[in-house]
C-alpha cells in the first residue's frame, strides 16, 4: 500500500468517526480499548521458549540424575579445558 492510499484510508475513518452518533462512537471506543488491552496482554505473556512448570521439574530433575551418575563434568574441568 502506498503512502497516499493510507493516507486516503485515514482521510475516510476519520470521516467515518466525525459522522458517528454517541452510541455508535462509545461502542468504537469500547471495541479500541478492549483490542489495545489485547495487545498490552499479549505482549507480557512470557517468553515463546518458556518453560512451563512441569518441563521445568523435569530437567530438573534430569540434572540431578546427571549429577548422581557422573553425566556431568566440573567446572574446574572445563575451565582447565578451555584456558587459552
Amino acid at each position: 500500500m502506498t503512502t497516499m492510499e493510507l493516507n486516503l484510508r485515514k482521510q475516510h475513518f476519520t470521516q467515518f468517526i466525525l459522522s458517528m452518533d454517541e452510541e455508535e462512537f462509545t461502542e468504537l471506543e469500547k471495541y479500541a480499548k478492549t483490542l489495545s488491552l489485547k495487545k498490552a496482554a499479549s505482549k507480557s505473556k512470557p517468553y515463546p521458549w518458556a518453560l512451563s512448570e512441569k518441563e521445568l521439574t523435569s530437567c530438573v530433575r534430569e540434572a540431578r540424575e546427571d549429577v548422581l551418575y557422573g553425566r556431568c563434568i566440573s567446572d574446574e574441568d572445563l575451565t582447565k579445558d578451555y584456558r587459552i
